[in-house]
């Protein structure tokens, strides 16, 4: 099984916007999510950028380095740099880059990602082989997610945490929509996380199932990978609920669904080992 997206930082080195009275103000570092990942049978990692830095890509490559569950890192990167292939280059050669995610002001809002001036920097990562996290703050802004897909079909897309659907305030008609125009892009692809992080304290199964139901219909399994966004999800719940009401929002999905939602789609679309075919084998 493999975890799609996890955040590690350290608050001494000076890069993360994390607010200083927010209870994630603190070190979250690999010793401390490695026997939660045993306790949950976890074979394999991704970590994803948690600073918009290229020191913080050298920080998370060398933890992949030194924790052998870290299948690979999703870095950040900035499309409009001038020397993004050269950056690239730098990045794919260290052999643990999986992925990018671009941010700018934690992407409270994602329209800069909108700006024509990028579609160069998009080229290049889609050239890379290399799949473009997108994470919104705003579901509002959801369309946007859409406009990008369409307007780089070679690029591959993945939608971080559902598109963070307004759960705790019942917002599901609009989300749903935008997701289904999302979806119709055969480039994106989807993270299925984060929804206890927006429904209201103490959400279970049936609190979010209208919301994975839509999930699963509009992206089927082969086009979702399993993730617990550990740590902001400790602001919810512990590792082990979110991943027995997630084993239980994807019953329906049946044995090969589920293969694919927690193993498959991460290693196809990231290319990473497959620790589910490896078992088999």
């Amino acid at each position: 099984m493999i975890d799609a997206h996890v955040h590690f930082w350290r608050i001494a080195r000076g890069d993360n916007s994390i607010r200083s009275d927010s209870p994630l103000y603190r070190d979250y570092e690999p010793a401390e999510l490695a026997p939660q990942l045993a306790a949950a049978r976890i074979d394999s990692i991704v970590v994803v950028q948690a600073a918009a830095t290229h020191a913080e890509n050298l920080y998370t490559i060398g933890l992949a380095r030194l924790h052998h569950f870290i299948a690979g890192v999703v870095v950040w990167i900035d499309p409009s740099s001038p020397a993004i292939e050269e950056e690239i280059a730098a990045l794919r050669s260290t052999g643990m880059v999986v992925g990018c995610r671009p941010i700018r002001d934690d992407n409270l809002s994602i329209a800069w990602m909108a700006d024509p001036g990028l579609r160069r920097g998009y080229e290049a990562i889609a050239l890379a082989g290399m799949p473009l996290d997108i994470l919104i703050e705003d579901p509002d802004e959801l369309p946007l997610v859409a406009l990008l897909a369409r307007e780089n079909p070679s690029l591959s897309i993945i939608l971080d945490h559902c598109g963070k659907p307004d759960i705790a305030g019942g917002r599901i008609a609009q989300w749903a929509r935008d997701l289904d125009l999302i979806a119709a892009c055969p480039n994106v692809t989807c993270k299925f996380s984060g929804l206890l992080s927006r429904a209201a304290p103490g959400a279970d199964t049936a609190d979010l199932e209208p919301y994975a139901s839509h999930v699963f219909a509009d992206f089927g399994a082969s086009r979702l990978m399993w993730a617990s966004d550990w740590p902001p999800l400790t602001l919810a719940a512990d590792y082990a609920r979110w991943q027995r009401i997630s084993a239980e929002l994807a019953t329906c999905l049946g044995i090969d669904g589920i293969t694919s939602l927690t193993s498959g789609t991460a290693t196809r679309v990231y290319g990473i080992k497959d620790p589910a075919a490896e078992e088999r084998a």
